[in-house]
């Protein structure tokens, strides 16, 4: 029997290999929510200590997302580097 197994393999590996079919190409266009049209995403590896701090600031002032107070931070951090602040509306 196994020189049977050995003989169907054999012949299973002369058999021309099935069509490949080529991976679908990525489309490079990908839904945008409409509030972020326009908008760039900016992030940075930082320790964790920070979201612990920006959620600290978020219970007392629940008004404020994230990207309220990143805004915020940004801003504060151009006054003190004499850079344009940025004025959103």
């Amino acid at each position: 029997m196994a020189k049977n197994n050995i003989a169907s393999l054999t012949n299973a590996l002369k058999k021309p290999s099935p069509e490949v079919i080529p991976e679908r190409e990525a489309t490079t266009q990908t839904y945008k929510a409409p509030s972020r049209a326009g908008k760039l995403h900016l992030s940075a590896w930082l320790s964790p200590n920070y979201k612990g701090s920006l959620r600290a600031i978020q219970m007392k002032n629940p008004e404020k997302s994230f990207q309220d107070l990143f805004s915020e931070a940004l801003n504060d951090l151009f006054m003190k580097y004499n850079v344009p602040v940025i004025r959103e509306e």
